[in-house]
C-alpha cells in the first residue's frame, strides 16, 4: 500500500528505510522506540530505553510516507542531546 520498505509491530511503527533513499521514504528512531508516522511528515513515538516521547505535527505537509527533512533533524537532534552517537544501523544506537 505504502510503496515501501517499512516496519511495524502490533500496529506501530519502528525505525525504517535509510537515509539515502531520501526524505519522505523513511524513519529514523531508536532500536526500541515505536510510534506512528502521519502524513506530510509528522510523527509521535516513545522510546522506553531513551526515556522520552517525542510528537511533531507541523502546518505545512511535506512529501513521502515516512519523515521529512524537517522531522527527521528533530528527531536526530533529541537523541545526539541523549547521547546517542550514531544512526548507521538504521536505529539510533549509543
Amino acid at each position: 500500500m505504502l510503496r515501501l520498505p517499512t516496519t511495524f509491530s502490533l500496529g506501530f511503527a519502528k525505525s525504517w528505510g535509510a537515509r539515502k533513499s531520501g526524505p519522505g521514504n523513511h524513519v529514523i528512531i531508536g532500536e526500541q522506540a515505536f510510534g506512528a508516522p502521519g502524513r506530510g511528515g509528522s510523527i509521535g513515538f516513545a522510546d522506553g530505553e531513551a526515556k522520552i516521547s517525542f510528537g511533531y505535527v507541523m502546518n505545512r505537509h511535506g512529501g513521502g510516507v515516512g519523515l521529512n527533512d524537517r522531522g527527521q533533524s528533530l528527531v536526530d537532534a533529541a537523541y545526539r542531546a541523549l547521547g546517542y552517537t550514531s544512526s548507521d544501523p538504521g536505529c539510533w544506537v549509543r
